[in-house]
Parts: C-alpha cells; structure tokens; sequence
C-alpha cells in the first residue's frame, strides 16, 4: 500500500472517530437537554455544539495540510563534500560522513573516498545517501524532480 493511500486510511479514520465522538457528545447532550436543563440553556448548547464541530474541522485542516514533502526526494542528483575518510562496510561497499546542502549525512558509496572529496549523491537507503564521485546523469536527475 502506498504512503498516500496508508496516509488517506489515516485521514478517513481520524475523521470517522471524531464523527462518532461528536455524535455521542451531542446524544448526551440532548439528553441533559431533555431532561435536566431548562430551556433557556438550549442556545448555550447549540453554541457548544457549533464549537465541537469547528474544533473538528480545524484539526482535519491541521492534519491534511501537517503532510509533508520527504526532505531526501531533493538530494539526488546533489553535490556534497566528504568529511571524512569512508571506511570499509559491509558488500563491498565504503562508509562515511558527508554533507549535502548543509546537512551532514551517512553515506555508501562502491570506491574509496577521501576527507574533502567532491561527490554526488546517486540515491538514498534510508538515511544513507548513497554517493560516488561521478556526477548523476542528467536524464536520471530529470526524472527525480
């Protein structure tokens, strides 16, 4: 299943139980209404009841507009420094540190890199950027963006 349609399930149940809640809300309060209040309260509960209902809406609001872009999508295809000497891992593959547009990374990349070598970031694993000293194709660069 794809993020977007695990992040649409997400949204339809958050929505479907604050439904619920609010309609159990009002059941009781209609309830108290009937029996226990006098009648000059009823405005105030209408009040509350509009109140419940804006609350509501302002979290889905919050919700849906809280989805954000992954911050990795951007990377590939980025120049970046390594700071430091990648060492050997694991399946033929050197780790190291690098940074790219500011941040510092973990990285793999198939051939030695040095302390200060210019590379570029071929693909992500993760939280690892895997890099090599090559620049990206172009046409792989296009179809990222």
């Amino acid at each position: 299943m794809s993020n977007k349609q695990t992040s649409r399930r997400r949204l339809f149940g958050f929505i479907l139980f604050n439904i619920l809640e609010e309609a159990i809300i009002a059941l009781i309060a209609f309830v108290l209404l009937l029996v226990f209040l006098p009648s000059f309260l009823i405005p105030g509960m209408i009040i509350v009841g509009i109140g419940l209902v804006l609350f509501t809406l302002v979290k889905i609001y919050s919700y849906w507009s809280s989805s954000s872009i992954p911050v990795y999508d951007p990377l590939i295809g980025q120049q970046g420094t390594a700071i430091t000497e990648f060492q050997t891992g694991t399946n033929e593959r050197w780790i190291g540190k690098v940074i790219v547009r500011g941040e510092t990374w973990k990285a793999q990349s198939s051939e030695v890199i040095t302390k200060n070598t210019r590379i570029w970031v071929h693909g992500i694993n993760g939280l690892t950027l895997l890099v090599n000293t090559t620049p990206l194709d172009p046409e792989k660069t296009k179809s990222h963006s």
